[in-house]
């Protein structure tokens, strides 16, 4: 079963994000090892509907936590 990124802290949010972040890349730049590192960074199933799969969701969630740290903080 797949993470439910509102479950998640904010260090596993910016994880997340920085994996689907190197994966768009690889693919972008068309790297000969993106059947490994798709493989890697879908390892639990799903596709890329799914909330923890989607970049942005993912994204939005950690900017969104972030913003609140940081307000909170001050």
């Amino acid at each position: 079963m797949l993470p439910n990124f509102f479950d998640c802290d904010l260090e596993q949010l910016r994880v997340r994000v920085a994996e689907l972040d190197a994966y768009a890349q690889a693919v972008e730049l068309n790297d000969p090892d993106v059947d490994q590192l798709r493989a890697s960074v879908f390892a639990l199933g799903g596709n890329e509907n799914d909330a923890w799969n989607n970049y942005h969701l993912v994204r939005n969630e950690f900017d969104r936590r972030a913003a609140e740290e940081f307000d909170l903080g001050q």
